[in-house]
């Protein structure tokens, strides 16, 4: 059954991303709106982490998840909302200042790495 829910969790978390990358790069207003893509991938992965993780099932987290919420001092999911928050906003400032050529399109291919945390 969690292999199931996060089969979808996954599937919405590639699909919600990768929107929020072609609006930034298909639409030229977008691309100085970096900050608002990055809380807006945040808030939809806090959404969607607590449909599909958080709510109905104790989440078994990683030692360094663990340290680092030790660390800030707050829940493990908040610091996960905060970590996802850091670098989708790293990821999305990097992409609105390279938006053509090769790194243009190594970053691209490394929004799936930003997807997978």
């Amino acid at each position: 059954m969690f292999l199931s829910a996060l089969l979808y969790y996954y599937v919405f978390k590639v699909l919600f991303f990768f929107s929020l990358v072609r609006i930034q790069v298909k639409f030229e207003t977008m691309k100085e709106h970096w900050l608002f893509l990055a809380g807006s991938y945040t808030a939809g992965v806090a959404l969607l982490s607590y449909l599909f993780l958080f709510s109905w099932e104790r989440f078994p987290w990683a030692d360094w998840q663990l340290q680092a919420a030790r660390t800030a001092g707050t829940t493990p999911e908040i610091a996960f909302v905060g970590e996802t928050l850091l670098l989708s906003t790293l990821y999305f400032w990097l992409l609105s200042r390279f938006d053509e050529g090769v790194i243009f399109w190594t970053l691209l291919l490394l929004g799936l790495l930003v997807v997978r945390f």
